[in-house]
């Protein structure tokens, strides 16, 4: 994973974190005024800073305004940051806008009708015999989008080791990801999946039938007043679908709020809320993941967790990269940490959801 991460920091030159001058910061408010003792959340975020040596910021969203936005380590407000697998639930919104305008076909449309030029006609030299290539096309065609977005490909991959690292190196990642194989059936259970995501990335590309940065930009990022200054593509000229983006942790909180209001922002109806609330239900059975305390399911590349009895709907990104989303609490929070020798990688990411526990646990409710 290592390797994975320096890949992306020298070929992509998304390492680290550089200024970025914000149109508009968000309103605050004292965390008193909304159902929180400042003490408990200085405490808290005293023992975040302590705890994780690599934090760059934590932020708490509620009632309308930041009641807590603390940089650490030499960060700030303008800093942005890398924020690794959080990109694909960016890519659940715009899929969720290109919905909105009839773009995107039903989910439950095979891959191969949107990607004909990737359909193997004879099997992949030397990697299956005649019999086994036969299961392998049959299950390829049964590969739908729904699949891709739930992270139920049934592809043979394992996300954290050198199948990865083969995937980022590979000189056309979409051919890598669908000559993977498969170790069960589409649709049978869920695993996490970077080459889907960036399948479905592609695809969404293609259906939009323009510039997919550009499409992003204008029915996502700039109605909900996110900034995204680049977005890094991949050996054949496509953008990546499965990590690489950077926001100030502002821009972060933003896209969380959007979700929080069911898509409307500014008065402006972003998405819609049957996108918002089907994007965020369980679409695969996910009871346990090792750095997701209370796991209860995966949407559309939205992961969700129950903490002290409340439904929580979470982005994450490697190394401790967090959008966590609390209807019940009208309630975001977000926390980001720099890459280097003192993160240790996705273990970052439990340590997280567990002072997040905390802050959930102090929040009043229901505020009055």
């Amino acid at each position: 994973m290592r390797t994975y991460l320096l890949f992306f920091f020298y070929f992509f030159q998304s390492a680290g974190i550089t200024a970025q001058t914000a149109e508009k910061y968000l309103p605050t408010a004292k965390s008193e005024s909304r159902g929180f003792s400042s003490i408990s959340l200085n405490s808290i975020g005293k023992e975040a800073s302590e705890k994780i040596p690599s934090l760059g910021s934590f932020v708490i969203w509620r009632h309308d305004a930041l009641i807590y936005e603390k940089y650490f380590h030499g960060q700030s407000r303008d800093s942005l940051f890398y924020v690794q697998s959080v990109t694909k639930s960016f890519i659940s919104a715009i899929a969720g806008a290109a919905w909105m305008k009839g773009l995107l076909p039903n989910l439950d449309t095979p891959v191969l009708d949107l990607l004909p030029e990737y359909e193997r006609k004879t099997p992949v030299p030397g990697f299956w015999n005649t019999e086994d290539w036969n299961d392998v096309d049959t299950l390829m065609h049964q590969l739908t989008l729904r699949h891709l977005i739930t992270m139920q490909t049934g592809f043979n991959y394992h996300e954290f080791g050198g199948m990865c690292n083969a995937f980022v190196f590979s000189s056309d990642p979409v051919r890598y990801a669908l000559d993977l194989g498969f170790s069960e059936d589409p649709g049978e259970k869920f695993n996490y999946c970077s080459p889907g995501s960036h399948v479905f990335a592609v695809v969404l590309a293609r259906l939009i039938k323009t510039d997919l940065f550009a499409f992003a930009d204008s029915t996502i990022f700039k109605p909900a007043g996110i900034t995204l200054k680049k977005w890094p593509v991949d050996p054949q000229g496509r953008y990546i679908g499965f990590s690489d983006l950077q926001f100030t942790s502002q821009d972060m909180v933003r896209f969380g709020v959007l979700y929080l209001k069911k898509g409307k922002l500014n008065g402006k109806q972003i998405l819609s809320e049957e996108w918002v609330k089907e994007s965020t239900d369980r679409h695969a059975v996910l009871n346990h993941w090792d750095v997701l305390p209370g796991a209860n399911g995966y949407g559309y590349f939205w992961w969700r967790r129950k903490s002290n009895g409340h439904q929580v709907y979470v982005a994450s990104g490697y190394g401790g990269q967090l959008i966590c989303v609390i209807p019940d609490l009208d309630m975001v929070i977000v926390a980001t940490c720099t890459f280097g020798d003192n993160n240790r990688g996705r273990s970052e990411i439990r340590r997280l959801h567990l002072l997040i526990d905390k802050v959930i646990k102090a929040a009043k409710s229901p505020f009055k």
